[in-house]
C-alpha cells in the first residue's frame, strides 16, 4: 500500500498547516521566517538526545535497546501542547533499529510533532548518515504519510 507523503517549499508552509497538522511535518531546512512561524505557534522544543540518554542510563545496559521506542514515547507524551523535535539522532544508533520516521508517525497519533531533520533530502529521501556508516538510514518519504518541507 502506497502512503500518501507531501512534499512542499517552505514558502507554502503557514500558521494554518502548523496548528492543524495531525501527521509530522519534516523541516530538511529551517529559515528564519518558519523558526518565527514555529514559536509563534507555541511548538516546545525538545531536544531528544539528552532527556533520553538519562533516561537510558537508568536502565541495564544490556536492557536498554529495549526501551528506547517506550521512553522516546513518554518523554513526548508528558510534554503539553505540541512538539518541535531536535536533537534526536541517537534514534539512529543501529542497535536499537528503529524506523525513525515511523516512530515520528507514531508520535504524532497523540501530539502535533514537527521535526528539523538532521540528515539531507534527495529524490524523495530523508538521508542520515552516509553508506560508509553504520547508522546511515535512507527513508524514502513515498512509504509514511508525512509532510516533507524543502
Amino acid at each position: 500500500m502506497k502512503l500518501l507523503s507531501t512534499l512542499i517549499k517552505s514558502f507554502n508552509v503557514n500558521m494554518d498547516l502548523l496548528k492543524k497538522i495531525t501527521i509530522p511535518i519534516i523541516f530538511c531546512s529551517l529559515e528564519p521566517r518558519l523558526i518565527k512561524l514555529i514559536d509563534e505557534c507555541k511548538y516546545q522544543k525538545l531536544s531528544l538526545n539528552l532527556e533520553l540518554s538519562k533516561t537510558l542510563l537508568k536502565k541495564e545496559i544490556h536492557n536498554r535497546t529495549q526501551f528506547v521506542t517506550d521512553e522516546v514515547m513518554e518523554i513526548v507524551n508528558s510534554k503539553h501542547g505540541p512538539i518541535f523535535l531536535i536533537d534526536y539522532e541517537m534514534l539512529f544508533d543501529p542497535r536499537y533499529q528503529i524506523d525513525v520516521i515511523k516512530l515520528f508517525c507514531e508520535l504524532s497519533r497523540k501530539t502535533q510533532i514537527i521535526v528539523k531533520w538532521c540528515g539531507t533530502f534527495e529524490d524523495n529521501h530523508l538521508i542520515f548518515a552516509t553508506p560508509d556508516y553504520s547508522d546511515y538510514h535512507s527513508y524514502n518519504i513515498n512509504n509514511y504519510q508525512i509532510i516533507c518541507v524543502n
